[in-house]
């Protein structure tokens, strides 16, 4: 087994090999467990929960693809309001809206005539030769 050290949010021990019972879940759950020879420490301590993509073959074959850490955020952030935020993707611009239920239906209507005025008036803003890619 070869160590890596990588950082301090390190996933696993090092590259492992290890014999595995996997069960495969028609809800799209996988279980793996360890055989009961396998003696080694996979991790490096605790309890730790990638986050990828995991790529199932029709004979079982699987892969899983962790995503890259500090990659920084994919969204560029363009403007907020109180409940609202504008960002955008290199595809699309996302607008999103966070409105609590309790304020009752009046106030919601308000807030989003409101502040989705903001948004408009912001894009307005925007020269006319803004590249959104």
């Amino acid at each position: 087994m070869s160590k890596k050290i990588i950082n301090s949010q390190q996933i696993l021990a090092g590259e492992i090999k290890m014999d595995s019972l996997t069960r495969f879940h028609m809800n799209g759950d996988v279980n793996i467990y360890p055989c009961s020879w396998v003696d080694e420490q996979v991790t490096t301590g605790g309890t730790r929960r990638p986050k990828g993509r995991m790529t199932i073959e029709e004979d079982g074959t699987s892969h899983f693809h962790a995503y890259r850490t500090d990659s920084g955020s994919r969204y560029t952030h363009l403007f907020l309001t109180e409940n609202a935020e504008v960002k955008r993707t290199r595809k699309h611009l996302i607008v999103k809206f966070v409105l609590p239920l309790g304020i009752g239906r009046f106030a919601i209507i308000e807030a989003l005539t409101r502040q989705m005025q903001e948004i408009v008036n912001y894009v307005r803003s925007l020269k006319e030769n803004t590249c959104w890619v």
